[in-house]
């Protein structure tokens, strides 16, 4: 029994103090620590950024044009903050995409709008007091902006701790069921992560966080697993490397992205499963060699920007969005997500032969007029 005078054994519990790491944020929503993903825009549609521990699934455009920015974007944040990387492909030699990351813009945090000198046009006057569609996704953004004409000079690549891994790391002899390709790529990852000391469980301080970026993981390079379907039951290397791998990410200060090439997979089967055992799940849709490159609605973009999952870390309901159609934009100097806007009527005097006019389609009752005399009944 508690006597009067004594001390009470509850105590207030107070927050949790998020660790100071560079390049990182606590997000005002659910506490969770988060990096950027070097694209504002798409930091806004997730939320605020990547929360690290999560994944990224990023299923790529047709011709692995589009995606490959995406990830070189994430890079370069990681470069830029000095945050651990590892990269990983088989398709291509990945210091072709560490050696070709974006160089940083020398106003990082300037609002990623065009000038009002580059956006001038004529337009209805009804419209000059809209806001643009790229600044209104950027109000709550961090990181830096990236200049896609320039490069991140080798020294400062050089100054960063990043692990390669590609063909020639494979050295496992009996991963059992597993691919070799998965087995040993896991392995490389679970060892980067114990020599960093990046575990939740490790006591030591974190100082730092590890970006993985892991490109067209499921092509053909990677077995032959795309090209089943789902009555072969022979998917178990594949989903079972996204399910190991999420374990890893979950319990380590580490965010991943991962680009699949799923216009591939034979079975979409395979592609939902995927999308289950990861955080977050976008998927790039390029006009290149499509009708809508012809399209005028999409004249003024590259590609629709679908998204298939939120992740809902520490929250009961994900990001909710203002608007469910995403288009994304490459300029000369970078790439941005906007919300799709349908362009207003810029000429104004319309052809209208090509239409119905409205006295011939009409009915004469309609028209408010009597009926003519020579029409039989």
């Amino acid at each position: 029994m508690t006597t009067i005078g004594s001390t009470s054994s509850f105590q207030k519990k107070g927050r949790l103090k998020a660790p100071s790491i560079p390049g990182t944020r606590t997000s005002i929503h659910n506490a969770q620590l988060l990096v950027s993903t070097g694209i504002p825009s798409l930091d806004y549609l997730l939320g605020g950024g990547l929360p690290v521990g999560s994944v990224l699934l990023l299923e790529q455009d047709t011709y692995d044009v589009y995606s490959k920015l995406f990830l070189k974007y994430f890079l370069a944040e990681g470069v830029v903050n000095k945050h651990l990387l590892t990269v990983a492909s088989l398709d291509i030699n990945p210091t072709s995409i560490t050696e070709n990351l974006p160089a940083p813009t020398d106003t990082s945090h300037v609002d990623v709008s065009e000038s009002s000198s580059d956006k001038e046009m004529t337009i209805a006057w009804r419209y000059q007091n809209k806001k643009s569609p790229v600044s209104s996704l950027d109000h709550s953004r961090f990181g830096h902006d990236y200049d896609l004409t320039k490069v991140i000079p080798n020294e400062i690549i050089s100054a960063v701790d990043i692990e390669l891994w590609d063909r020639r790391c494979i050295q496992v002899t009996n991963p059992g069921s597993f691919g070799k390709e998965f087995w040993s790529l896991l392995k490389f990852i679970q060892k980067r992560i114990e020599v960093s000391s990046l575990s939740t469980q490790s006591s030591t301080p974190k100082t730092n966080v590890m970006r993985l970026g892991l490109h067209s993981l499921g092509s053909p390079l990677w077995g032959s697993e795309f090209g089943k379907s789902e009555k072969d039951h022979q998917w178990q290397s594949l989903t079972g490397f996204f399910y190991l791998l999420r374990v890893l990410v979950r319990n380590s200060f580490s965010v991943c992205m991962i680009s699949v090439p799923s216009h591939l997979f034979v079975d979409s089967a395979l592609i939902f499963r995927i999308r289950a055992m990861c955080d977050y799940a976008v998927r790039l849709e390029s006009f290149q060699g499509s009708d809508k490159e012809t399209n005028p609605v999409f004249k003024d973009y590259h590609g629709l920007f679908h998204i298939e999952k939120l992740a809902t870390i520490n929250s009961l309901v994900p990001t909710i969005l203002d608007s469910t159609d995403w288009v994304f934009k490459l300029k000369r100097r970078k790439l941005t997500i906007e919300r799709l806007h349908l362009p207003p009527e810029l000429s104004e005097t319309v052809n209208r032969s090509q239409e119905d006019p409205v006295g011939k389609t009409r009915s004469p009752v309609c028209m408010g007029g009597a009926l003519p005399r020579n029409l039989d009944f």
